[in-house]
């Protein structure tokens, strides 16, 4: 299996790998520790401002009558729209990967498509009202990963690079479920106080 440093060693040729050690440690303290709220927020914002140029497109065609103003509301509404779609299409993603995984798996033991397609739906459904505990889990462990890779390329023996990545991958996924256990609970206290 190829790894970044081994991807990134023959680039580098020479030129110092600190500030490519300290952005891998960076993005994988962020991924580790709080993921699922980057990966999130990064769907907001990213889809947003695809959303923001179609809605400007569309607000200065449709609502020309307004001049700037049509193309501004047309920017923020489509902002908007986009960026709650791409918190949508994260959700749908993760259900449609477990779904696929399941479909696979299914079809390799029982060889029924009828079957592994029915396990495959009933997975994805699964997947898509579990999707804030397996977001936070693949990002823990897919900063996890990023995190040995920055020590790999620093220099540091793989099996003090494995314990040191499995122990922040742990804590990662302890913070993440402790944190959305946190801001669930108020929103079930007020529920029920009233």
């Amino acid at each position: 299996m190829t790894s970044i440093p081994g991807e990134f060693s023959s680039l580098l040729n020479g030129l110092p790998t600190w500030p490519l050690v300290i952005v891998m440690l960076v993005v994988s303290f962020l991924l580790i520790f709080a993921g699922r709220k980057v990966v999130k927020a990064l769907a907001f914002l990213v889809v947003g401002i695809i959303g923001a140029s179609i809605g400007g497109v569309l607000g200065a065609q449709y609502l020309a009558s307004l001049g700037t103003l049509g193309s501004v509301l047309g920017i923020l509404i489509g902002f908007f729209v986009g960026g709650l779609m791409g918190v949508v299409l994260v959700a749908l993603g993760i259900g449609v990967a477990v779904g696929y995984a399941a479909y696979l798996l299914t079809l390799d033991v029982v060889s029924s498509r009828t079957a592994a397609i029915v396990v495959g739906i009933v997975f994805f459904i699964v997947g898509l009202a579990l999707y804030g505990k397996i977001l936070s889990l693949v990002t823990a462990v897919a900063g996890g990963i990023l995190f040995y890779d920055a020590l790999r390329l620093y220099g540091i023996n793989p099996i003090p690079s494995t314990a040191l990545a499995a122990v922040l991958t742990l804590a990662g996924i302890l913070v993440q479920y402790r944190t959305r256990k946190e801001t669930l609970e108020p929103a079930f206290a007020n529920v029920t106080s009233t």
